[in-house]
């Protein structure tokens, strides 16, 4: 651990919260597929634990088969009741739960992160950096969260009507430059919050929240098969020390 990591750890204390849920519809038990030897939700774990910023790394989960593998790979479990186990148990529930039973514990923290498991190409550098520039503007900011820039411009992304029209695509495209326009979308990788801020607020958006941007690659957002494929062929890619 170098001096700036250890007076980081030292000035702000803070936990990791990786949610690891077993009942994925879209690709059945996303969450611990094999990732080029490791589960899944290892690198985030991983990620966590290697930069060495968090007095504890937490999966919250539902699962007996997650928490083994979890506590493998040197996280600390909590076990989810029943109501935080569907598919209607909203990250606000489940977060709710881990940081009220944290406080019960004597437990209290300046901000925790939320890793989401889903997010393997997210590593500790990406951890790292962004709890440095968030600690740097926790004056101005209570919450980060991590993007990338997004594939169309916001201009190009409108509902249909019910008539099958497109209305609401009212842009001169003839004259449409993408250079002209950079937007960016959430990439679920990474959210930091100070507690009191979040319980209160229940989401980590608005004028209070900072933007930490992440490459393309590095948001692969692992949801259903074709995500999945393409995750493993860039990590591949990355143990291999070759661009993508």
């Amino acid at each position: 651990m170098n001096k700036d990591t250890k007076e980081r750890k030292r000035d702000k204390k803070k936990v990791a919260v990786i949610t690891a849920r077993s009942g994925s519809k879209g690709l059945k038990d996303k969450n611990i597929l094999d990732i080029c030897g490791k589960p899944m939700i290892a690198y985030s774990i991983e990620a966590a634990i290697t930069s060495n910023l968090f007095e504890q790394v937490i999966v919250s989960t539902d699962s007996e088969r997650y928490g083994r593998i979890s506590k493998k790979y040197g996280a600390e479990v909590m076990y989810r009741g029943n109501e935080l186990s569907n598919d209607r148990a909203a990250t606000y529930m489940v977060l709710e739960d881990v940081l009220h039973r944290l406080a019960q514990a004597g437990r209290e923290y300046d901000y925790f992160a939320l890793l989401q498991p889903t997010s393997p190409l997210r590593t500790a550098r990406h951890v790292i950096e962004a709890s440095a520039l968030f600690e740097s503007k926790m004056e101005d900011f209570d919450f980060l969260v991590s993007v990338k820039e997004a594939e169309h411009a916001g201009v190009l992304v409108r509902p249909i009507d019910e008539d099958g029209s497109l209305k609401y695509f009212d842009t001169d495209f003839s004259n449409y430059r993408r250079q002209g326009f950079t937007d960016y979308s959430p990439n679920g990788a990474l959210f930091l919050g100070k507690p009191d801020v979040y319980l209160e607020n229940q989401h980590f958006f608005g004028a209070r929240s900072l933007a930490y941007k992440m490459s393309r690659m590095d948001s692969i957002d692992v949801d259903g098969r074709l995500d999945y494929e393409f995750a493993c062929l860039c990590m591949e890619k990355r143990l291999r020390g070759e661009e993508l």
